[in-house]
This record gives C-alpha cells, sequence and structure tokens, in this order.
C-alpha cells in the first residue's frame, strides 16, 4: 500500500500547535470575513451593513478555533515529500466548514495546500466530471444522467462528508426566529399562491403574531444549488402541485421571486431587504446572527421543530440508517424522503440533509491521489466535530464506516492508495 497508518499516529495533539494555530486563524479569519462580504455584495443590489463583516469573522474564528483542538496526524502526502496542491469544487452549504478545515489541514500539513471553490454543486458535479478538479462537493446525489455522463470507463465514489440543514430564512422587523411553516405553506408561497405576510394561512400557525401586511420578497438560488435541491425535495413531499408543477432538483424553473448566487447571495439579500424570505443552510443563518431569522417547520409527528444540532443530528441518524456503498448509485438517497412520514421521529428537522464529496475510484496521480485520500480521511475520522458551532453534525458511525470502505477502496495503478 502507498499509505502508511504509522504516519498517521505519530503525531500527537500538543499545546504549542494549537496556540499556533489559533493565533494564525485570528488573522486569516479577519481576511475570511472580509472575502465572504465582498462575495455577498456582488450578488445584491445593495451594500451589506458592516455590522456583518465582525459577525463572520467571529463564527468564522470560533469554528477554526474548534477545529485546531482536533487531534493533528501526521499524513503521508507524497511519495517524495514534495508540496501538493489540491483543487476542490461544488456545494455552498458546506463551505463555512470547509474553509475551516482546509485552513487548519494546512496549518497540520504544511506541504498539502487544500483549495476549494464554493461555486454551487451543479457546478462542482460539471467540474468533477469533466475532471478539472481533484474532488468534487455536492449537497444532492447525481442523478442517473449525471452518473451516465462520467467518464468511460471511471467509477466516481460518494463520500457523505457532513450533514446539516435547510432553514426558511427571512428579514421581518420586530419578528426574530420562530415563524412556524408547514411544508405545504412553504410550497404556496414559493408557488407564488400566497403572496402577502398576513395571509391567513401564516396567521393561523402563528397565534399571537402580529404580522406584516406587506408582500413577501422570495428569494431563492440561480445557480445549480444543492441546498435548492434539499428544499425543493421537501417541498415536493409536501404539495402534489409543488411536485407536477416544480418538481425537486439542483436548478428547477421557480415560479416566482430573485435569484441570487450562493448561500452566500441569499443571505446578503434577505439581510439587505425587509420582508424577504429564501431557503438558505443554518450556517449563514448563524454566520449572520441577528440580521437574519429562521423559521420552525413542521415534521411528521407534527411538531414544529427549529432546526439546531440536536433535531438534525436525530433526522440523521434516524433517516440514514441504510446507505449504498460509496461505489455505488446515490440518486435515490434522500434523508428528506426518508423521514417525511417518519412520526417516531418526534423531534427531528424534515429538512435535514447529507452533504457529499465526489472523487474518482482510479487515481492518475499518486501524490494528488494521495493527499486527496489522506485530506478526507481526516475530515471524515477526525474533524467531524469542528462544525458544531455552525449546525453541521458529526456523522454517525455507521456512515464513517462506509466511508472509511470508501476511501481504502481508492486506487493508483491499481493497488490502494490507503
Amino acid at each position: 500500500m502507498f499509505g502508511n497508518h504509522a504516519n498517521r499516529e505519530k503525531m500527537k495533539n500538543t499545546y504549542l500547535i494549537a496556540v499556533v494555530i489559533v493565533a494564525i486563524v485570528i488573522i486569516v479569519a479577519a481576511t475570511a470575513g472580509y472575502a465572504y462580504i465582498s462575495s455577498s455584495t456582488k450578488t445584491s443590489t445593495t451594500t451589506i451593513p458592516t455590522t456583518v463583516t465582525s459577525t463572520f469573522t467571529s463564527a468564522i474564528t470560533t469554528t477554526s478555533v474548534i477545529t485546531s483542538t482536533i487531534t493533528p496526524t501526521s499524513n503521508t502526502t507524497s511519495p517524495t515529500g514534495a508540496p501538493v496542491s489540491v483543487t476542490g469544487a461544488g456545494g455552498t452549504l458546506i463551505y463555512p466548514l470547509m474553509s475551516a478545515w482546509e485552513f487548519t489541514y494546512n496549518q497540520l500539513n504544511p506541504n498539502v495546500q487544500v483549495n476549494y471553490a464554493s461555486v454551487g454543486s451543479g457546478a462542482g458535479i460539471q467540474q468533477i466530471t469533466a475532471q478539472t478538479v481533484d474532488f468534487g462537493g455536492s449537497d444532492a446525489p447525481l442523478t442517473a444522467a449525471q452518473y451516465a455522463a462520467l467518464p468511460s470507463g471511471k467509477v466516481l465514489l460518494t463520500i457523505p462528508e457532513s450533514a446539516s440543514a435547510v432553514v426558511p430564512a427571512y428579514n421581518l422587523p420586530g419578528i426574530s426566529n420562530g415563524l412556524n411553516f408547514t411544508g405545504n405553506v412553504l410550497a404556496q408561497i414559493f408557488l407564488g399562491n400566497i403572496t402577502n405576510w398576513n395571509d391567513p394561512a401564516i396567521a393561523a400557525l402563528n397565534p399571537g403574531k402580529t404580522l406584516p401586511n406587506h408582500a413577501i420578497v422570495v428569494i431563492h438560488r440561480s445557480d445549480g444549488s444543492g441546498t435548492m435541491y434539499a428544499f425543493t425535495n421537501y417541498l415536493s413531499d409536501s404539495s402534489t402541485q409543488w411536485a407536477t408543477k416544480v418538481g425537486k432538483g439542483t436548478s428547477v424553473n421557480w415560479p416566482v421571486g430573485l435569484g441570487e448566487k450562493g448561500n452566500e447571495g441569499v443571505a446578503a439579500t434577505i439581510i439587505n431587504t425587509q420582508y424577504s424570505m429564501g431557503p438558505i443552510e443554518i450556517a449563514y443563518e448563524i454566520n449572520n446572527k441577528g440580521l437574519i431569522s429562521y423559521g420552525a417547520v413542521q415534521n411528521a409527528a407534527g411538531n414544529f421543530i427549529l432546526a439546531n444540532l440536536t433535531n438534525i443530528g436525530e433526522a440523521i441518524n434516524a433517516g440514514a440508517t441504510s446507505l449504498p456503498a460509496g461505489n455505488a448509485h446515490w440518486t435515490n438517497v434522500s434523508i428528506i424522503d426518508n423521514i417525511f412520514n417518519d412520526k417516531a421521529a418526534t423531534y427531528a428537522y424534515p429538512v435535514s440533509t447529507l452533504t457529499y464529496l465526489l472523487v474518482y475510484q482510479q487515481q492518475t496521480n499518486l501524490a494528488i491521489g494521495t493527499a486527496v485520500v489522506n485530506f478526507i480521511w481526516w475530515i471524515v475520522n477526525s474533524a467531524q466535530s469542528a462544525g458544531s458551532s455552525l449546525g453541521y453534525i458529526p456523522l454517525p458511525a455507521n456512515i464513517v464506516l462506509i466511508d472509511d470502505a470508501t476511501l481504502n477502496s481508492i486506487t493508483y495503478n491499481g493497488v490502494a492508495i490507503h
């Protein structure tokens, strides 16, 4: 085998490493915050308040400090020990956590530079299909058509990397977190059938709330998006009208609303637009605490659930008991479908989803292939707790076992890398 298991156990967690990483993270986090806000501003027609910068910086700093307490591992990244650059691209749902992972991993393994571009799940699948990146990221499994479009003779592996939730975010003056929604009411809003905040259907779910007599400004993604795949999956389960008229997918024809690029763009537009509403990954609400609110969604048991670590975890544990092997087709895998009618999952948040990394089983470059395998192995086995402060759920043990078996199947010239 090309890898060396002993090397992975040589380096133990030390106080010095933790202090160095934390110090560097504080500097880099400020830069990350500025970059995030600059990116979001490009997709919005208005200027984001300067308070967003400090909010985002604080969230990333916290996340990065958490990753610095992860037990470091020394990885053999290249047969020669030469520097290796690994590129990835894909979903924006995982980006806040991925940015912390790639930074911390580089501190632990200075010869490896991981660069992940937050371009959306659709673009991530396109780029890994074209083999222009070393790994892809998607918050939705490949469709049958996407599997069929893969290079001839190539096996693309699906590796769950984390789990999170999509929440109905909104900007309503005087109303904070906790406005209640059902799946059908959300579907009617995004179909354009419910157009006002004080519509009787919304009011009936929120007794005692004074809802404004103001039009709902609907926001959604303009690019191919796994976050939107999860949201439209839930709407399709909840509404026959939505299922037949729009359906589910990373890209759909939205009946109404303003499209923005990335979770970053949707979050920025909601921040800047009173009376707006749109689906975002929960980390983007946490990053912008106080600037974006989000609602509770009714689950199969009839409970209105405001997403948090516990109830997202319950959804994943209930919905991921049986999953395919990494080299199989994952087209029909859906945590949302699996728990939609599960009344026993009393407190599960119903719009919870896995997020995936996509890697070719047969690697063509030993140094890059080894670096990719070691990085993902570290994510799966050592770095899962890093995202807790941002609403990312550590993978259950059964998924870790599947991931490890998948990673052990990756080869170079017919020989297992790990």
